[in-house]
This record gives structure tokens, sequence and C-alpha cells, in this order.
């Protein structure tokens, strides 16, 4: 935090200072561009962050091989590759904003079907439904996002305008797996030594290694186990931890849903 506190405090110097800059912290005045990075940044945080977590929830406790994931998972590829298809009538029917609304709306509707399918025996078709809303939330929100954000930018700063929302975007993709993935983690081990305590003769050493185990894995060992309460126990908790990522995940879209609001209804275009 010092880091950044002291690079967005040499940036403005440079800047008043008129000398080159690598961020150039003046295009944040523009209303548009300012909103549309917050928006990108949040919504990051969701995207990414339950991309991450759902496959461990697939392969540790539903067995799925990283190929059967896979193919389940082009079900929201698919969801985009729809929406990118629609969203340049739909613009033009509408405006960017509202696809990008209405992709976020979206987002946040699959993200919220997708936990509450989620359970340690739910079949992968249940879970089509949920990944392909999501992804044709993703497919409409993404690009009309980038739209919105350079849309007021000047042409001589798109450049450096185009490189500062990209980057937003990692740092919230980052960001997200951080999040996401911590509370996944920290929740298993918790969930499954809180668990295996109530099964009846297991020592607490013996909860602790469970714990350990799976926490550490990420879940992965829970379909090697042998089949028994503490098995049903350990994927009872990687089941609920990758719930409440969703859940998480969803509050981050609908958060950045929220930041799209800020947007100016007609922003008036910045001096070239």
């Amino acid at each position: 935090m010092l880091f950044l506190l002291g690079f967005v405090l040499t940036q403005s110097r440079r800047g008043r200072a008129g000398r080159p800059v690598l961020v150039d912290l003046g295009l944040f005045r523009i209303p548009s561009f300012a909103a549309g990075n917050l928006a990108a940044l949040v919504v990051s945080l969701g995207e990414f962050g339950i991309l991450f977590v759902l496959p461990l929830f697939l392969q540790g406790v539903q067995g799925y091989s990283a190929l059967h994931t896979g193919v389940l998972l082009l079900a929201l590829a698919g969801g985009s590759l729809v929406a990118g298809g629609l969203t340049p009538q739909l613009a033009e029917r509408v405006s960017a904003r509202s696809v990008a609304r209405l992709g976020l709306l979206l987002e946040f509707l699959g993200l919220l079907l997708l936990g509450l399918l989620i359970a340690p025996s739910v079949g992968a078709w249940t879970l089509v439904p949920a990944l392909l809303l999501y992804g044709l939330g993703v497919g409409f929100a993404t690009a009309q996002l980038t739209g919105v954000i350079l849309t007021d930018v000047p042409v001589s700063a798109s450049g450096a305008a185009s490189g500062i929302q990209s980057t937003v975007r990692q740092v919230g993709s980052a960001l997200g797996i951080a999040v996401l993935g911590t509370l996944y983690v920290s929740e298993i081990g918790r969930r499954t030594l809180s668990g295996a305590l109530q099964v009846t003769g297991t020592t607490r050493a013996a909860a602790n290694a469970l714990s350990t185990a799976v926490r550490g894995s990420g879940g992965a060992v829970v379909h090697g186990l042998p089949a028994g309460a503490l098995r049903e126990v350990a994927a009872s908790a990687v089941a609920t931890s990758t719930r409440l990522a969703a859940f998480l995940a969803a509050l981050f879209i609908l958060v950045g849903l929220a930041a799209t609001f800020r947007l100016p209804r007609e922003s008036a275009r910045a001096p070239h």
C-alpha cells in the first residue's frame, strides 16, 4: 500500500511538472473513464475469482478429469460466443452502457444460480444453465465496458488509457483469485475440521490431519478419500466453500453494476 501511494504521488508530481509519466492520472478526471475503470476492476474480481475456484470443486469433489471440466466450462464459452454475435446489433438499438449493464445483470444472475445449485452430488448438466447465463453476461459486458471506458478519452491519450484499463482488469483478476481463493481454502479447512470432530470416533489429531490435507490440496484429495462419513464431511465442506465463493463473486458483479450508474448519461467529449 505504501509503494502504491508513493507511486501515485510520484506520478502526480511529475504530471504537474509537465514531465513524462507512466500513468496519466489526469485521465481519471474524465467521469466515464473513472467510473468505467472502477466497474471493470470490481467485475474482474468476480469473473476470474470464480473461474479459479469452480474447477477445483469439479475435479476434487465430483472427480471430473481436466478434460471433462473443460468440456463443461464450454457452456460458459458458448454463452460468450452467442452474446458476441448479438452485441453489435443490440448496442445500435440501445447503447453500449445499457448492453454492459445487461451483461453484468446476467453475470450476477448466473453466479447466483450457480451458488444455489452447487452441492456435493450435483450433476454436470445441472450446472450448464447457470454457466450459459454467466457466459452470456460476460460476452455482453466485457467488450462494451471497454468501449464505455475509452469513449470520452482524447485520441492523443487513447494508447495510455487503453493500457490503464487493461492493467486495471489484470489487477482485478489477480485480486479476485486472491480473495476468493483465500476464502475458499480457509472455509474448507474450518468446515472440514468442524465436521470431522462431530463424526463418532474421530480424534482431534485425525480431524486436524484431514482438514490440513483437504485445505492444502484445495479439495483435490476429496475424491480419493475412502467412502464414508469423513469423505462426506470433506465433500460438503468443499461444496459449501465453493457456494460461498460464487455468492461473493455475484456480490462483486453487483457492485460493478452499481458503479456503471455513475457513468454520465451523455458525456461531453474531452478536448483533443
